[in-house]
């Protein structure tokens, strides 16, 4: 692959129905990447989200907004189509007013399609982002399967998120060459901490000195916190007082906590809600182990696992499940342990290991550490994202 050099300029199109004010892995890999491109390089195409003037100018790109959600992502139905025609649309005339000669597309749909036409429409080229889990939901959908293949093929170049989900990729047909593999990146000076961080989180929870499990992610069942909950019973008989944080949000929360009052957990375990990213370090030092022990529900996959990353930049050790492309984030036996997601004895088994014996711990957490510092910065991922930017417009 060519090098780029410092004098390149790729003016760029970045489509992205999710973005700020909300937050997560997808969201923070478009701010780290293109927040690092020269000024007036790129031009964020993202969805409206209510009163957002004041986020987006603070940001180092220009923004702008459209209507990019919709209850069908099937663009055969009436109604998609009509949202797909009308973010065709305004997509085409933000593409020729700023002179953009690509599209980096953040999802497949409705991004990708998009783009797809786009590229039929007007010549410019795309690049398309892999996450993995979406490949196979959507390969497994009786409206969509057929869709999703031409998206990815008819990419110049896709950045798969791991190995894995390159293979997923090529199970679909896209060719080798045109797949990158980029692992996503930590701001690791962000997620360094002092002890005043660790105490107010402890203090806001009452946690004292007990020892601290975490998860941070949305609460769906892949992630796993069902099944840290039905493994405390058998935690708790060696650590009475353990406490486990769950951070975050989604369609799992009446539900889980109901299982903690079912186990007989809930005073163990403290539902935070969702928190901000900059609060997201203070969570991390709060914690003895970071735990989210995923697995695959249906076609639901972690395609990698970034939390795994963060916990690692903040010196914990982590333990993820086996699923997926979560080995390319935790080293098994080196920054954490891999169990099987579905054994609540096995993840039982791995945290009472982890808080008996501390040197071994402290040993993963450092090892996590160094591992972030040298291999996931973010300088090094935006300088290989242009690489492969630059063959988008040679047209590779």
């Amino acid at each position: 692959m060519q090098t780029t050099k410092s004098t390149d300029f790729f003016p760029t199109l970045v489509l992205s129905e999710h973005f700020l004010p909300n937050c997560g892995g997808t969201i923070t890999w478009l701010l780290q990447t293109y927040g690092r491109y020269f000024s007036g390089e790129v031009v964020i195409v993202a969805g409206e989200l209510g009163d957002t003037e004041l986020v987006d100018q603070r940001l180092p790109f220009k923004v702008e907004r459209i209507r990019m959600s919709m209850d069908d992502w099937d663009p055969t139905r009436r109604a998609s189509f009509s949202c797909y025609l009308r973010m065709f649309l305004r997509v085409r005339k933000i593409l020729r007013h700023h002179r953009l000669y690509q599209i980096h597309c953040m999802k497949v749909l409705p991004e990708g399609l998009i783009a797809w036409c786009l590229r039929y429409s007007t010549g410019v080229p795309y690049l398309l982002y892999a996450h993995g889990e979406e490949i196979q939901m959507r390969l497994t959908s009786r409206k969509l399967g057929w869709l999703i293949p031409p998206l990815y093929k008819g990419a110049a170049n896709v950045i798969a998120n791991s190995h894995h989900t390159k293979t997923l990729l090529q199970q679909i047909g896209v060719r080798s060459e045109r797949i990158h593999v980029i692992h996503p990146g930590v701001e690791f000076a962000a997620f360094q901490f002092d002890e005043v961080m660790r105490r107010a989180v402890r203090q806001r929870y009452s946690l004292d000195e007990a020892p601290v499990l975490l998860t941070i992610g949305r609460l769906q069942r892949r992630k796993g916190q069902d099944m840290v909950i039905k493994a405390l019973p058998l935690i708790r008989k060696k650590y009475p007082n353990i406490k486990y944080l769950i951070v975050g949000s989604g369609e799992e929360f009446e539900s889980l906590k109901l299982l903690a009052k079912e186990e007989g957990v809930q005073d163990n375990v403290i539902f935070t809600g969702r928190i901000s990213d900059e609060e997201r370090s203070a969570y991390y030092a709060a914690c003895d182990i970071f735990v989210m022990p995923n697995r695959q529900i249906g076609a639901d996959i972690e395609g990698f696992g970034i939390v795994f990353l963060e916990a690692g930049a903040a010196g914990k050790p982590v333990i993820g499940g086996r699923s997926g492309g979560t080995g390319e984030a935790i080293q098994d036996g080196v920054t954490g342990l891999r169990v099987d997601g579905e054994n609540v004895e096995a993840i039982a088994a791995a945290v009472i290991d982890l808080l008996a014996d501390s040197k071994k711990a402290h040993a993963m957490g450092e090892q996590g550490k160094l591992r972030v510092k040298t291999a996931f910065a973010w300088d090094s991922i935006v300088d290989r994202t242009r690489q492969v930017a630059a063959t988008v417009i040679q047209g590779v």
